[in-house]
């Protein structure tokens, strides 16, 4: 009888233990389900592109619903480069001059028609600091992710601001080969 109620101590205090161990009310790590959950936001940002070919600056407008998306980008004077949405399995791409172009794969589809390498599909999970499975992370002295190594890319998270209780990435660098994207995030809104 002894042994058995030091058994069930011993078995409640590690119960204890473990629920010391979870994450602090408002840590990134708390937040992690909410992000995941988090399937309708847009957000506003700079986007800096450079690969051995190009340098340029663009602006960014991103829009999230669920699994469907609209990623717009303009240049300096506001003209659009092109208008990217996923609609179902089926991705459109509106060009500078308006001409429709129609894909299953969206990153394939920007690299044919403007040579930049964007991990398109991807990006709606980085922009929200989340890392995939099997992604290799580092992280901060908060909990939130610093690193990430992932389908090539290597991603460091130079900034976060806190919107809505959350903490959401606000600088953002991805390398992959010979591209460099550099993503400020200006605005965030949760719909």
């Amino acid at each position: 009888m002894r042994i058995t109620l030091m058994i069930f101590a011993l078995l409640w205090l590690s119960g204890c233990a473990y629920k010391a161990e979870q994450a602090p009310a408002g840590s990134w790590r708390a937040q992690k389900s909410t992000l995941q959950q988090l399937q309708n936001w847009q957000l506003s940002a700079k986007l800096g592109i450079i690969t051995p070919d190009e340098r340029g600056s663009l602006s960014l407008f991103w829009r999230q619903n669920s699994d469907d998306y609209r990623m717009n980008l303009t240049n300096v004077v506001g003209k659009r480069v092109f208008d990217l949405s996923r609609r179902g399995q089926q991705v459109q791409l509106i060009d500078s001059n308006g001409q429709r172009h129609q894909a299953d794969n969206a990153r394939e589809l920007v690299w044919r028609l403007t040579g930049w390498d964007l991990p398109v599909e991807q990006l709606s999970y980085w922009i929200k600091g989340l890392p995939g499975e099997g992604d290799q992370v580092s992280y901060d002295q908060h909990g939130r992710p610093q690193t990430i190594n992932a389908h090539g890319w290597q991603l460091s998270y130079l900034g976060y601001t806190q919107i809505d209780g959350l903490w959401l990435p606000s600088r953002l660098d991805l390398i992959h080969n010979d591209t460099k994207l550099r993503l400020a995030i200006s605005q965030w809104e949760r719909e």
